[in-house]
């Protein structure tokens, strides 16, 4: 493996999801802003989205990059990416005072449905792209040993 390919992808990933991830909160921001009738935002409440933000893609690019875990497939990367950032969320829910009192089943609940939904969803369209990258490589792998045969003989 080429560790300074590996770190060069990290902080490409890491820089792109920044900028992605910051753009897309600041305008999920605006609109709740907007909704309930506010005329600024916190300087404070900005920093506060932007490190959150910005550990979030951390994560992201740690997990799915091979700098730091270097054999699992996509599947044993996307379960630990849901298990990090569903711990990653909680406790960023936890600062901002959102499930601070736990008497509030439902909305652990209602997390928890989401996260296993994305989970299950991401589980199935990975499921049909390998699918049919497979019978991609069947019907390659089947026409080089026809040419090989149609050769030999």
């Amino acid at each position: 493996m080429n560790t300074k390919k590996e770190l060069k992808t990290f902080f490409t990933w890491l820089r792109n999801g920044t900028c992605f991830a910051v753009t897309w909160f600041l305008i999920l921001e605006l609109i709740v802003r907007w909704i309930f009738g506010a005329d600024t935002i916190s300087v404070a409440n900005l920093t506060k989205t932007m490190i959150w933000t910005v550990g979030g893609v951390f994560v992201f690019c740690a997990v799915f990059t091979r700098l730091f875990i270097r054999k699992l497939g996509f599947t044993a990367r996307l379960t630990i990416f849901m298990l990090a950032i569903t711990f990653y969320e909680i406790l960023f829910f936890y600062n901002i005072g959102i499930f601070v009192v736990t008497s509030y089943s439902y909305q652990w609940l209602l997390f928890f449905a989401i996260i296993l939904g994305l989970y299950f969803v991401c589980l199935v369209i990975y499921g049909n792209y390998r699918k049919k990258k497979s019978e991609l490589y069947t019907q390659a792998l089947q026409k080089y040993q026809q040419e090989r045969r149609t050769i030999n003989e």
